[in-house]
């Protein structure tokens, strides 16, 4: 089977082949072609990837089946003697591929690939320990990461890109990755061209393909994100244009990937894949990215497999937050860009089974201080206690900045840069944090010169630093459901 698949302006063939052969063991040729011709009338309903989703979980259970030896001889049929005999051994088949079976009868019930006396409920079904999502839930609470690693991981990625072994297309993706929460595929089809300054406003701005399963021609969803950010990526865009270039005609540079195949082969004259070289050096999927960007940064500069920057380790570290502050399904949708809610209930379900016990002590460590900084944001125009404001000043022009509220009666002595590390701290989501960024560059910078005397100070720098960038982070997300209306 093949699609057109991509946003509408660069539409690319995608190709997906699946193989029964292996089910001639146990089954007859009738019901291989009626198999065949489910997953054919599918595909005019869903996309590849959910064509090659259920055709897996499908062939998967019909393997096991016959490895089960329940049947002496070749099945013809779905019907209730077939269903009641696996019923029997339902232990042994995975929950989602029962799941997916039944699903496959509750779409084409008609289908002569099933006897015309059965009924939904006659199909097995395996729950969950832990409720619906219970499978996912483990799989959440396995990945998921805390503040405090989340700052490690953006502290050793500056230390490795200032010491010169980390390149600035790996750095650049890390800080990208941390603030915008896509899937791999949908970093892979970012150009040159998507990241955008608007003058007017003085803000940074990125397009990005929103990449979700069951649809073939997604639309880009704009993200703001913050000035060290944009002028990070400016410099990313600078360097993949002076690099790369040459391998296109000068009037499709727009097109080139902002995070490309990083071989070149042939004297640097072509990319080392025919896919990079037909399509502006994007990588084929987002799984290769995923090998050459995220994975490889794990690899090269972190020894603890927690430590990564993985596209389910982040996004399973937002919703789960998310939730437990009191976010519903849609919200964490909204956040995450995903086409429904469904997905979205394991994480409400973390919190309203109270799995807090489950986790591990830096998990727990996470919610009670990272938590806050996701959701819980106020605005500069709410109204507020003035002993409980927490103000910036901009020694450079004079500016006061409202950049949040205090959670306690009386703001203490080291805000506003210690607020940021802070679980009490509720940041406005409408102010300018750079201004407490620039203070904690400046100092960093100030202290570094003075050598290793002051070393503990830079670090303590350092790491105010990333807490600042992470509320920065959040901020935006959180702007953009303002602006998109899902943030309630």
């Amino acid at each position: 089977m093949r699609e057109e698949v991509g946003p509408r302006d660069s539409q690319e063939i995608r190709t997906i082949t699946i193989n029964l052969t292996n089910l001639k063991a146990g089954y007859t040729s009738e019901f291989l072609i009626n198999l065949k011709q489910y997953l054919i009338e599918r595909r005019h309903q869903v996309t590849l990837t959910s064509i090659k989703t259920e055709a897996v979980n499908i062939q998967s259970l019909l393997t096991k089946i016959i490895a089960t030896n329940l049947f002496s001889n070749p099945i013809a049929i779905i019907d209730e003697n077939f269903l009641l005999s696996i019923a029997s051994k339902k232990e042994q088949f995975a929950p989602q591929q029962l799941r997916y079976f039944r699903a496959a009868f509750k779409l084409a019930p008609h289908a002569p690939l099933f006897a015309k006396d059965l009924s939904e409920i006659d199909f097995p079904t395996s729950k969950p320990k832990k409720g619906r999502h219970g499978a996912q839930i483990d799989r959440i609470l396995a990945k998921a990461l805390d503040r405090a690693a989340v700052a490690y991981i953006l502290d050793t990625c500056d230390s490795e890109y200032a010491k010169g072994t980390m390149d600035l297309g790996h750095y650049s993706f890390a800080h990208l990755a941390f603030a915008v929460y896509v899937r791999p595929n949908s970093y892979r089809q970012i150009r040159v061209s998507d990241l955008t300054f608007d003058k007017t406003s003085n803000q940074y701005f990125i397009w990005i393909t929103n990449s979700k399963t069951g649809e073939s021609l997604p639309n880009k969803v704009c993200f703001q994100i913050n000035e060290p950010l944009g002028v990070l990526l400016t410099k990313q865009r600078q360097s993949v244009i002076a690099e790369y270039s040459h391998l296109i005609a000068i009037d499709e540079i727009e097109k080139l990937a902002l995070f490309p195949a990083r071989t070149l082969k042939n004297g640097n004259s072509r990319w080392d894949s025919d896919y990079a070289n037909q399509n502006f050096g994007a990588m084929e999927s987002g799984s290769i990215f995923s090998a050459s960007y995220a994975n490889a940064i794990s690899r090269k500069h972190f020894n603890e497999p927690r430590f990564n920057l993985k596209a389910n380790t982040l996004r399973h570290t937002v919703g789960t937050l998310l939730a437990q502050t009191g976010a519903s399904a849609k919200t964490i949708s909204a956040v995450l860009k995903h086409s429904s809610d469904n997905v979205c209930r394991a994480y409400v379900d973390i919190a309203f089974h109270g799995m807090m016990e489950k986790l591990s002590e830096s998990m727990a460590t996470a919610f009670l201080e990272h938590a806050p900084k996701i959701l819980s944001f106020g605005s500069k125009d709410d109204p507020s206690q003035t002993q409980k404001q927490i103000l910036s000043e901009d020694i450079t022009n004079g500016q006061i900045e409202h950049v949040g509220e205090c959670g306690k009666d009386v703001a203490c002595a080291e805000a506003p840069i210690s607020c940021y590390g802070c679980f009490r701290f509720r940041p406005c989501w409408d102010a300018d944090h750079r201004i407490n960024l620039n203070i904690v560059q400046r100092e960093i910078d100030d202290m570094t010169q003075r050598g290793k005397p002051v070393q503990h100070l830079v670090d303590k720098a350092k790491m105010a630093k990333q807490n600042i960038l992470m509320v920065m982070n959040a901020a935006d997300r959180y702007r953009d459901a303002v602006r998109q209306g899902d943030h309630t």
